[in-house]
Formats: structure tokens, C-alpha cells, sequence
């Protein structure tokens, strides 16, 4: 699933201290569905967020389509 916008953007380095939790604000939403993704769904999923200032946001959010011992 992906979300994008075309708004003001974020510095990626910003993005990287927020992810993990070492930035400013209000931005622990996205740190902890990131968390919540990976800790259910393994480091291989999660949220991968493509930002750059002046250039909107692009947000994917991965994450398995089955699981071991789940059926669909």
C-alpha cells in the first residue's frame, strides 16, 4: 500500500533521527507503526518512506502476504 502527497516534504535525515526516535516533534506515528510493522511482520517489512524538502512524501507500507501457520 502506498500514500503520497506532493506537500512540503522533510529533510530525510530528520526522517531517519524521527525513525529512530531520535527526533523532535510530532512525528511518533509514524515511529511506531514502523515498530508495530517490523515487530509483528520481521526488519524485512515495515514502512519505507521516500521524502525530500519541497517534494512530497511517498510512503509504502510492506508487509507479507502470508504468513508461516496463518491461513489467508
Amino acid at each position: 500500500m502506498t500514500i503520497e502527497d506532493d506537500g512540503v516534504g522533510m529533510d530525510p535525515e530528520q526522517l531517519r533521527a524521527v525513525l529512530a526516535g531520535h527526533g523532535e516533534g510530532d512525528h511518533v506515528g509514524l515511529r511506531n507503526v514502523d515498530a508495530r510493522l517490523r515487530q509483528v511482520y520481521g526488519d524485512d517489512n515495515g514502512l519505507v518512506i521516500e521524502t525530500a524538502p519541497g517534494e512530497g512524501t511517498l510512503i509504502t507500507m510492506r508487509v507479507p502476504k502470508s504468513q508461516p501457520r496463518h491461513d489467508a
